[in-house]
């Protein structure tokens, strides 16, 4: 009933006036919709309103120095307008010193960017530490990424917070963030450090620089030898894998079994290739068929190419060190079974040196060269 006797009224009017009641009217409704809208948006999107704060200023420095420089509050900082203005009157009326905790960052605000696919972030949904802390654990991203107000880059202590048993005990590796061996964000293998990125520091920095060389017998993951969590020192235990290498060959002398691998074994590269490393104890034999390696004659392996034994006396040398092993008096043709005759000194040949026994006769013409 009103509405009309209003809607009559209005007709009353003469269209001119209608036309600037109307103009007038639209003018206020965009002037309150866009005073509104300016309000809004600088109460729920500009940073600079959470600067207009007394005590922001550190939050703000902090902000404006850090990797979210370029996000405003509002994207990370979730608040209804409501509790927003309930701060805004505490902060006006009561002035406080020091800024309470407020605006809780969700994980969503943090998945929002990076797990959208967009290159422009960093991607973590597929990485292996977010993989288990995140997606396996359950933990917040603001308990590595927000310890300290407005740093990001979790800090070099933060993992102790719930992995504190896991003290490194190799200095100075001590004083490396774990993420230097543990990759974060590697999308490749688990948080374990490969042999590529072990190396990628210890095959250049001395002195803790390492040869592996590509055909090292050995492929398997450092780790597996060296536990920087547990000892200073590698804890090897070779017969772990080499159960019987002590009853092999040169392995089941007395000496030898008594040493350590390492005493002949370089680690990392295993092999035994060099004559120095046998001459370094036998220093008696430098001259000793001077040139060859060792293992040509004397096996460790115990069946190739013929062990060398444990003497039970003085060998009786065929001829001086200098003169190199004597040749072959005979034709081999049809007598390439060396061990037939000199392994008892049958048909008048002469019994091998006791230094000798238990090698091949394949091992014989490595040494022994026929005269002619």
């Amino acid at each position: 009933m009103r509405l009309r006797r209003v809607l009559s009224w209005i007709r009353a009017w003469s269209l001119k006036t209608q036309i600037i009641v109307a103009v007038v009217l639209l003018a206020i409704i965009g002037a309150v919709s866009y005073g509104g809208r300016q309000v809004y948006t600088y109460t729920q999107e500009d940073a600079e309103f959470c600067r207009s704060c007394h005590t922001m200023e550190k939050a703000w420095d902090r902000w404006e120095t850090s990797e979210h420089r370029n996000i405003t509050c509002h994207n990370c900082h979730q608040q209804s307008p409501v509790k927003g203005m309930e701060l805004v009157v505490k902060y006006v009326v009561q002035r406080p010193d020091a800024v309470s905790e407020h605006a809780f960052v969700p994980d969503s605000a943090c998945k929002k960017c990076h797990e959208s696919g967009d290159p422009k972030w960093i991607q973590v949904e597929e990485t292996a530490g977010h993989q288990v802390h995140v997606g396996e654990q359950r933990i917040a991203c603001t308990k590595c990424h927000s310890v300290t107000l407005h740093r990001f880059e979790p800090p070099q202590k933060v993992c102790s917070l719930c992995h504190g048993e896991k003290r490194v005990t190799v200095q100075p590796m001590a004083e490396f963030h774990c993420t230097s061996c543990h990759s974060y964000l590697t999308e490749e293998h688990d948080l374990k450090p490969t042999r590529k990125e072990c190396l990628a520091c210890h095959s250049t920095l001395a002195p803790t620089k390492v040869n592996w060389p590509a055909d090292a017998p050995m492929q398997f993951e450092c780790g597996q030898c060296h536990k920087p969590h547990a000892a200073v020192k590698p804890i090897v235990d070779c017969q772990s894998c080499h159960e019987d290498v002590k009853s092999k060959g040169l392995h089941s002398s007395k000496i030898h079994a008594a040493a350590t691998c390492t005493t002949c074994h370089k680690p990392h590269e295993w092999k035994v290739t060099k004559r120095d490393t046998c001459v370094s104890c036998h220093q008696d034999r430098v001259e000793h068929n001077k040139g060859a390696n060792c293992a040509t004659c004397h096996s460790y392996k115990g069946a190739e190419p013929g062990a060398a034994p444990k003497p039970s006396g003085q060998a009786t040398p065929v001829a001086s060190p200098a003169a190199g092993p004597p040749t072959i008096p005979h034709t081999i043709k049809d007598r390439a079974d060396c061990l037939a005759c000199h392994e008892k000194g049958l048909r008048s040949a002469p019994k091998y040196q006791e230094d000798h026994a238990n090698r091949t006769n394949d091992s014989c013409q490595l040494c022994h060269k026929p005269s002619s």
